[in-house]
C-alpha cells in the first residue's frame, strides 16, 4: 500500500463519470482536473482543428453567461477554470478555495455541456490563433521539430504534424457550425473522469459532481486506433531557411517502434534520460558546458501514449556558422553513448533525480490531481502511482543498454535544421 491506494476514493456511482477524489492536508485550497475523450484526432471530419477549437471557446460564454459575466464570478472567488485539448482529450483544470467549490463545479459543468460557440468570440479566436501561428513560422525550433515527425511518421499517424500553414488554413475555415456539430456528438458522460485534492471531503464532491453532471447524454466514445506504424528511416538530412535568424534549431531523431506500456520503455527512457534529460546529462556536460557550442541542448521520448509508435529525438540550439560543428559534437556523444551504453554510477545518478522529480511534483495539489488523472486516462489503477518509483529503481544496467542497443540506429538517424544557411 502507499499514499494513492490509501487516500485516493474512486466513485463509478454516476454512471459514465469517475471520480477521484483525494483529500490532503492543504487548507481551504482545492484544485479540480478532468478530462473526456474529445481531442483532435476524435475530428469529424478532415479539419483537425476543430475539436481545439471547440475546447478553447468553452471560456467564451455559454447560452446563460457571457464571457464577462463568467469572468466576474470567478474573479469574486478568486478562482480560475482552465480548458484544453491535446490529441485525445478535452482537459480541464479549477482552483478554488473550498467554500467556493459549489460554485466552480456548478459553472464548470455549465461551460462544458451549454456553450454558446458565439460567432463574433470565434472570429476574435481564429485572429489570434492565426497571428500567433503566423508568428511561429519564424519560431526555428516549432519549424524543425514540424519537419522532423513529418519526415518519420505517416499522415494518418497521431504524431504527424501539419506545416504552419496549413494549420492557418483549417483554422481559418472553423465555423460555429463545426463547432456544435462536433459538441453534440463527442461531449457527454461516458469517458468523463474527474479529479479533486486538497481540503474537501469525497462524499461532499461526488454529491456536488451528481447535481452539476446529473442527467448529462451519454456519448459513446474510445481512443482511435492506430492504423499506421512510424516510418522506416534511412540517414538523411534536410535544412529549412529562415532568414536573418540569429541562431538555428536542430533536431536529429528516429521512430522507436515502442509505446509507453512496452516492457523496455522504461529502460530506454533512462538510456535516453543519462544522454540529453537534464544540465547534467552527457549532451550539456559535453557539447555545452566543455565545447561551448550550444546554449542548450537535450533527448527524450516524445509520443509514446495510448498505444502509439513514439520516437526519440536530440535537439539543440547553434549559431548558423558552427551549426555544423555542433551537430558532429552531438553525433559523436550520441555514438559514444551507443557503443558504449551508460555506466553505473550515471544509472543511479539519474535513478536517484527521476525519484527525486516525482516526489517534488506531488508537493502541492495540482501535481497531485495531475497525476491522479494521467493515471487514470491511461486506464492504471491508482496503486500504479505508488509503485513508479520502484519501478524506477528496478532498472538495471543490463535492461538498459540492451534498448539503447535494440532501439537506436546512429546511422539512419533523421536529421533537420530550421535557421538562416550560414
Amino acid at each position: 500500500m502507499g499514499i494513492f491506494s490509501e487516500q485516493v476514493v474512486i466513485n463509478r456511482d454516476i454512471e459514465g463519470v469517475e471520480s477521484y477524489v483525494m483529500p490532503t492536508s492543504a487548507t481551504d485550497v482545492v484544485t479540480i482536473s478532468g478530462s473526456m475523450l474529445g481531442g483532435s484526432l476524435h475530428s469529424l471530419d478532415k479539419n483537425n482543428k476543430v475539436p481545439s477549437m471547440t475546447a478553447a471557446m468553452l471560456d467564451k460564454g455559454t447560452i446563460d453567461k457571457d464571457k464577462y459575466k463568467i469572468s466576474d464570478i470567478l474573479e469574486s472567488v478568486g478562482a480560475e477554470l482552465h480548458f484544453s485539448n491535446t490529441l485525445y482529450h478535452t482537459h480541464f483544470t479549477g482552483f478554488c478555495l473550498k467554500n467556493d467549490l459549489d460554485t466552480v463545479v456548478t459553472l464548470l459543468a455549465e461551460q462544458v455541456r451549454k456553450p454558446s460557440f458565439s460567432s463574433d468570440e470565434l472570429s476574435i479566436l481564429k485572429t489570434r490563433i492565426i497571428g500567433n501561428l503566423e508568428r511561429n513560422k519564424e519560431d526555428t525550433k516549432k519549424l524543425a521539430l514540424i519537419g522532423l515527425l513529418r519526415n518519420i511518421f505517416p499522415q494518418s499517424h497521431p504524431n504527424y504534424r501539419e506545416t504552419i500553414e496549413s494549420s492557418i488554413d483549417l483554422i481559418g475555415k472553423v465555423s460555429t457550425q463545426d463547432l456544435l456539430s462536433f459538441h453534440a456528438k463527442q461531449y457527454g458522460l461516458g469517458s468523463l473522469k474527474i479529479v479533486a485534492a486538497g481540503d474537501l471531503a469525497p462524499e461532499s464532491f461526488n454529491n456536488l459532481i451528481a447535481k452539476a453532471f446529473g442527467g448529462w447524454a451519454h456519448k459513446k466514445s474510445e481512443i482511435p486506433r492506430i492504423k499506421e506504424k512510424a516510418l522506416k528511416t534511412k540517414g538523411a538530412t534536410k535544412e529549412i531557411n529562415v532568414p536573418d535568424k540569429t541562431s538555428s534549431d536542430l533536431y536529429l531523431g528516429q521512430a522507436i517502434g515502442i509505446d509507453r506500456d512496452h516492457k523496455d520503455y522504461y529502460a530506454l527512457m533512462m538510456g535516453v534520460y543519462v544522454l540529453g534529460g537534464n544540465f547534467s546529462a552527457r549532451l550539456m556536460q559535453s557539447v555545452r558546458d566543455k565545447q561551448g557550442l550550444t546554449y542548450s541542448i537535450g533527448s527524450s521520448i516524445s509520443g509514446v501514449s495510448f498505444g502509439a509508435d513514439g520516437y526519440w529525438s536530440t535537439w539543440g540550439t547553434f549559431a548558423p556558422d558552427i551549426l555544423e560543428k555542433g551537430k558532429k559534437a552531438t553525433m559523436e556523444q550520441i555514438q559514444l553513448w551507443f557503443k558504449n551504453g551508460i555506466t553505473e554510477e550515471e544509472l543511479s545518478a539519474k535513478k536517484n533525480t527521476i525519484a527525486g522529480s516525482f516526489k517534488v511534483s506531488l508537493d502541492s495539489t495540482s501535481g497531485l490531481s495531475g497525476k491522479i488523472l494521467s493515471n487514470a486516462e491511461q486506464n492504471r489503477t491508482v496503486s500504479y502511482l505508488d509503485k513508479y518509483p520502484e519501478i524506477i529503481k528496478k532498472i538495471s544496467l543490463l535492461e538498459v543498454n540492451s534498448a539503447i542497443k535494440k532501439y537506436i540506429d546512429p546511422k539512419n538517424m533523421f536529421a533537420i535544421s530550421a535557421g538562416t544557411v550560414a
